[in-house]
């Protein structure tokens, strides 16, 4: 009897220091289990308006403008007009002195410049001094008839207008039909652009474009597609368009560049997710980590679609609902038990 109750005494103190022993190592595996958790963060997949733009580039010109050419050949006598300089219709910009004139007045101011010579040296009572104040008076009348005959010749400025280009000098030698001056309309300033075709659903008549002006990167501007070209061109495959800048108190000046943003889809209902949260792997595959109600990591693979700042659009892949990982990622992998950033610790029994 007293055998039995010392083996009874025993148990009872092995059993005491095994079970909080037993106790301490779960402790432990807990803690363990907790430090090998990844810290991640996590925020949800969410359904949003999405929109996709593209960027192009566009330069400021004149609708309506004039190349002013001269008529004939030869030197332009007088230049009236002045870069940025207004002119009115039907004012003379220029005069050309044409070259047959010159050629006509030259050589008939050398008969004369000969002839004085001669009556110099001829002796006034000999008859060859006669015959030569005769030839002089005849040459001295032939220049004022080809001065009178052959005039110079006026350009006519056809529009009014600024001059925006001055292409020669006062003085120049000018050939028929080569330009002098460009004067353009400044009421009928545009942007000049163009977008690849595979966008032409989205050049429409009448769309407004948010613009920016190179000259006033602070200034955002509004632009409204006033004109679709009804032609692809053939070479670069591109739609050519004119944006109408409206209500804009500063000054515009033709050749100005525009950095010009098209929306050309809109999704009312997309998936979206932060930027961040988006892997792409080494053979340029797209994937993410979502977090189930156990805090178990699942790799998720998706397509993307458009940027819209912070967020990208999941096409395939998620319902919408989930909790992705933002950050944290590169300690993950599939089915792997996380520790969520900001979750409230158990208390302590």
């Amino acid at each position: 009897m007293r055998q039995s109750l010392k083996y009874i005494a025993l148990i009872a103190i092995a059993g005491s220091i095994i079970l909080p022993s037993c106790k301490s190592g779960e402790q432990k595996a807990t803690q363990l289990v907790a430090k090998k958790s990844p810290l991640v963060k996590v925020q949800p997949a969410t359904k949003t308006k999405m929109v996709s733009f593209i960027d192009i580039t566009g330069t400021i010109q004149a609708n309506v403008f004039t190349d002013i050419k001269s008529p004939v050949d030869g030197i332009i006598e007088t230049l009236f007009a002045r870069e940025n300089q207004r002119t009115e219709k039907d004012k003379i910009i220029a005069v050309i002195n044409p070259n047959d004139r010159l050629s006509l007045i030259a050589n008939n101011q050398l008969q004369i410049g000969q002839l004085e010579q001669k009556v110099k040296a001829a002796d006034k009572t000999s008859a060859e001094y006669n015959s030569l104040l005769q030839e002089l008076e005849k040459a001295k009348s032939n220049f004022e008839y080809a001065k009178n005959m052959y005039q110079t010749v006026p350009v006519i400025c056809p529009m009014s207008g600024v001059v925006t280009q001055r292409w020669l000098d006062q003085g120049s030698q000018v050939g028929a039909k080569e330009k002098i001056i460009t004067i353009s309309d400044m009421n009928s300033l545009v942007i000049k652009a163009e977008a690849n075709e595979t966008y032409f659903e989205a050049i429409k008549q009448g769309k407004k474009l948010p613009i920016i002006l190179n000259a006033y990167p602070n200034d955002t501007l509004a632009g409204t597609i006033s004109l679709v070209y009804p032609q692809i061109d053939p070479v670069t495959r591109t739609v050519k368009f004119d944006i109408k800048i409206q209500n804009f108190k500063k000054s515009l000046l033709p050749g100005m560049m525009a950095s010009i943003k098209i929306a050309v889809s809109v999704n009312e209902n997309a998936i979206a997710v932060p930027s961040d949260a988006v892997v792409t792997s080494p053979d340029n595959k797209n994937f993410l980590y979502i977090v189930d109600k156990d805090s178990i990591a699942f790799k998720r693979m998706v397509t993307t679609g458009v940027t819209s700042g912070p967020k990208i659009e999941i096409v395939k892949g998620l319902q919408g609902n989930e909790k992705v990982v933002v950050s944290g990622q590169e300690m993950l992998k599939d089915s792997l038990q996380v520790k969520i950033m900001g979750t409230p610790k158990t208390a302590k029994k």
